[in-house]
């Protein structure tokens, strides 16, 4: 069963990303289609595209980046630490000893990293764009 399921995982990928793609193309079409019902010309459709691309473009997608990048390894190193210090143990399993370190922590505390991240990365981004509007 699991060799089953191992085989579907892959074939399951491309067909979303394939649907995604196809989707994405699609309602660009559909856009521009729109627009050539509603009585537009070539040069205000190019200009209608632009000024909704240069909107929704942001300046700082490297600085959010970034951002996210750097709580994510302070996340991830502090889980760590705290797995070392207090959850790294000896077990006795039949007469053997061995070592034993889960990173359960490192990984959950990355995760909260990325979340404390992307809320800082977009606060952050939000005062720089609020700075750069012409007053």
């Amino acid at each position: 069963m699991p060799e089953t399921i191992a085989v579907f995982i892959p074939i399951i990928m491309v067909l979303v990303t394939g649907l995604v793609i196809v989707t994405f193309i699609y309602l660009r079409f559909r856009e521009k289609q729109i627009m050539i019902e509603k009585g537009l010309t070539p040069d205000q459709m190019i200009e209608l595209l632009k000024t909704k691309e240069r909107d929704s473009k942001s300046k700082y997608h490297l600085l959010k980046f970034g951002i996210l990048l750097i709580f994510l390894v302070i996340g991830g190193i502090v889980g760590n630490m705290i797995d070392r210090a207090y959850f790294t143990y000896w077990e006795n399993s039949g007469g053997d000893r061995w070592y034993h370190n889960d990173p359960v922590y490192g990984v959950w505390f990355a995760f909260l990293g990325l979340g404390i991240g992307a809320v800082a990365a977009h606060i952050i981004a939000k005062r720089q764009e609020a700075k750069d509007l012409p007053k």
